[in-house]
């Protein structure tokens, strides 16, 4: 067996890509990946607080670590026909389709950074889906969704499909949960979760198309003890997510820096967590032709102010002060209450032990703190506005 993962240099592709080689150690894990997301994030001013290797380094570690010689590394754009002679040439049994560029601020800065978010995003993911139609029709295809692409209107969120009724009447089957995004990065995943779902229904494919929530933390089970694999860790305002980009600031003596009320809600899981349910997906393929959707989330009711409290409460209990510095609203979301809505969630309950919320934390600020001399503060301040003026002018907040 052959387990591709596209995408795999990045901050959970990587992880997993090992989950996966030391797992299956007679198999072949092949990382694929262009190392966009190392050139994009150097031209915004941020780097991975955690040093990382390039591919080469990295799979030397591994072989050095494991004394196995299963984990490859090739690379390729996604966007191109190679990702077809790929498929062909590797006959993959699974692959992991984490090759999207990830960042809704990077998607929003200008028109190149969004014509770049479609292009790398939908087309990559419409050549993937002819690929494994062409050569491996029966493969496992996992791809990385995102939460972000419900839309929350109030209602239970359910796992990709619901009944839903209207005038009285209930529809006959299930159909897509409505979508919505306010940031070119999450429509482009909307449309990839509609053309995946075609493959499935119109060629039989087999997909899970996992609707990922905000990934925090450094260290996982593969990575523990062997510096040299680490996974990469942003902080800055493009590509950096809130809890890591909060801790990097916490341990710089900087105020975290809340975007307007706070109470913009978002789901968390430890990258541990969400690495390791990831790599189990491999032994749970769904059947052909079935579009199934996880619900990739394990802390649901959380508002950006209550993370921004349990961060206070581990660095506190760490010696570090910890201070929220109240930001304008780059995104133009802000928010008077904290939305609520429940989330269903029922394969993360059936097949993930979560970490608690505070244990994972302070793995964080461990991994944070080693390598605090690698932060530049510059870094923190928003400088794409989403719906109003262009905000890299605006002094920066706190």
């Amino acid at each position: 067996m052959t387990i591709v993962v596209l995408g795999g240099d990045g901050y959970l592709g990587w992880p997993l890509a090992l989950t996966l080689a030391a797992r299956h150690p007679e198999e072949r894990v092949v990382v694929v990946d262009n190392l966009a997301r190392r050139r994009l994030v150097a031209a915004v001013g941020g780097d991975s607080i955690t040093p990382i290797g390039g591919p080469e380094q990295r799979l030397a570690a591994y072989r050095r670590f494991s004394g196995r010689a299963n984990l490859e590394f090739e690379a390729l754009d996604v966007a191109t026909p190679a990702l077809d002679e790929l498929v062909a040439r590797l006959r993959p049994a699974v692959v992991y389709h984490l090759a999207q560029q990830a960042s809704a601020p990077y998607s929003m800065s200008g028109v190149d950074e969004a014509v770049h978010t479609l292009v790398n995003n939908e087309v990559g993911n419409m050549r993937l889906l002819w690929a494994v139609r062409r050569h491996v029709p029966d493969a496992h295809v996992v791809k990385l969704g995102s939460f972000g692409e419900y839309a929350q209107c109030g209602l239970e969120i359910p796992e990709g499909y619901f009944v839903p009724a209207h005038a009285g009447r209930v529809a006959g089957r299930p159909v897509p949960f409505p979508r919505e995004a306010d940031d070119i990065y999450h429509v482009s995943k909307i449309n990839d979760t509609n053309y995946g779902a075609l493959a499935c229904r119109a060629w039989g494919l087999r997909m899970t198309d996992v609707m990922q929530c905000t990934a925090f933390g450094a260290a996982t089970r593969a990575t523990d003890d062997v510096p040299e694999l680490a996974s990469r860790l942003d902080y800055d305002a493009v590509f950096g997510t809130v809890v890591n980009r909060f801790a990097a600031q916490i341990c710089v003596g900087r105020p975290m820096t809340v975007y307007g009320t706070g109470q913009q809600r978002t789901g968390l899981m430890a990258l541990d967590d969400a690495v390791d349910s990831l790599a189990r997906l491999v032994e749970r393929p769904p059947a052909r032709g079935e579009h199934r959707v996880i619900n990739h989330v394990t802390e649901r009711d959380l508002s950006i102010n209550e993370i921004a409290a349990a961060l206070r409460r581990v660095a506190e209990a760490r010696g570090l002060a910890a201070e929220v510095s109240r930001a304008y609203d780059p995104r133009g979301e802000t928010c008077p209450d904290k939305p609520t809505h429940t989330i269903r969630a029922d394969y993360v309950e059936a097949h993930v032990a979560a970490t608690p919320i505070e244990e994972a934390l302070d793995r964080l600020f461990v991994a944070v703190l080693r390598h605090r001399d690698r932060i530049d503060p510059a870094a923190f301040p928003p400088r794409i506005g989403w719906r109003s003026d262009d905000v890299r002018d605006r002094p920066p907040a706190g």
